[in-house]
């Protein structure tokens, strides 16, 4: 009987210990509450600011709008306008000129543009650099188009003070005399200016050097077209040093004095040579004074020709520029050919009438 008692303690001992020993359930992690809809929401990034459009040759559009006001009647010459249709021509390009640089058009800034006025040139090649500033093409020749935008309106202008200069005296020819030794002397300066010119042609403008020296040949053709009807003293002080420029030709000593007369045979001698070294020198097929002045003429004209001619691939065909470029190129070409067929045809003598 003890011993059984004793059995069944052990026995409610060992059962107690083992219950005590075991280890815990483990614990669930906690639950998170639900949203409050009071939340505040998480702010979204902003959307990326849109880049700003991109334009193509914007900058050197305006530089060949410029030109083309500033060119004057050549440039409208050149397009095929006559009487009032080329001075509605020249109007209307320097007004679009004004719209693109001012926003406006008014007669103030169309004076200012035809008399190249600083503030207005400074005004037309800020325009050109603002242009520069989106466009994915002029970006990147910034500098060559500013120098070029400048550099035209100089020389522009200086080709524009020998051709009034030149005018006045021609109309002193025909209709005031009495004026002409005073407007001669004061023609001189305006009419031998060719250092603006000289830089434009000179210009290192990176792919656009090309662009820069057909501009500067058209207006070394501005002056060659200023030098008819001039008398032939004059005629060395409005061209001698441009064809020395584009030429190398040798500039002949002329009069201090405006008013004095050249020792005869000097123009003759100086617009042979020029045609010389343009590559078409006169022939000694022309026997007269007149043959050889219209023959060294023509070729001297053909020379500027072939000179724009190697200069055009440089031009992009689509523009207005490459149009004038192409129509002066003509334009040399025919009156040259004219001027040999004139030539060949005094040569011949008359024909001769059938045999019957």
């Amino acid at each position: 009987m003890g011993n059984a008692s004793t059995t069944a303690a052990v026995l409610a001992l060992l059962a107690l210990a083992a219950c005590g020993g075991s280890e815990p359930p483990p614990v669930a992690p906690p639950t998170p509450p639900a949203p409050s809809d009071s939340a505040a929401p998480v702010a979204s990034a902003p959307p990326a600011a849109p880049a700003p459009s991109q334009t193509q040759e914007e900058a050197h559009k305006l530089l060949v709008l410029a030109a083309s006001c500033w060119f004057g009647g050549m440039w409208g010459d050149a397009l095929g306008e006559q009487d009032q249709a080329k001075v509605t021509g020249l109007e209307t390009r320097c007004h679009e000129l004004e719209r693109r640089v001012w926003s406006t058009d008014d007669k103030v800034h169309f004076e200012q543009l035809r008399a190249f006025e600083q503030n207005a040139v400074s005004d037309v090649v800020a325009a050109v650099d603002q242009a520069t500033k989106t466009d994915s093409v002029d970006g990147p020749r910034r500098d060559a188009l500013l120098k070029l935008t400048g550099a035209l309106a100089d020389g522009a202008k200086e080709t524009m003070l020998a051709r009034r200069a030149g005018e006045r005296v021609k109309r002193d020819i025909s209709r005031e005399p009495e004026k002409l030794s005073t407007d001669e002397v004061d023609a001189v300066q305006p009419l031998r200016a060719h250092s603006k010119l000289e830089t434009l042609l000179k210009l290192d403008a990176g792919d656009l050097s090309k662009e820069a020296n057909a501009l500067g040949l058209l207006l070394a053709t501005d002056r060659v077209e200023l030098a008819r009807g001039l008398p032939k003293h004059l005629k060395l002080y409005a061209v001698a040093d441009t064809f020395q420029l584009i030429f190398g030709v040798t500039v002949p000593d002329v009069p201090s004095d405006a008013t004095q007369k050249l020792v005869p045979g000097t123009w003759l001698k100086f617009l042979s040579d020029t045609a010389t070294a343009a590559g078409h020198p006169v022939t000694d097929k022309a026997k007269t004074p007149r043959e050889r002045d219209a023959l060294a003429w023509g070729g001297m004209q053909q020379g500027f020709g072939e000179k724009l001619a190697a200069d055009a691939s440089g031009i992009a065909p689509s523009t207005d520029l490459s149009k004038v470029v192409t129509t002066v190129l003509h334009r040399l070409e025919t009156e040259y050919s004219a001027q040999q067929a004139a030539e060949a045809s005094k040569q011949a003598g008359p024909a001769k009438p059938p045999k019957k």
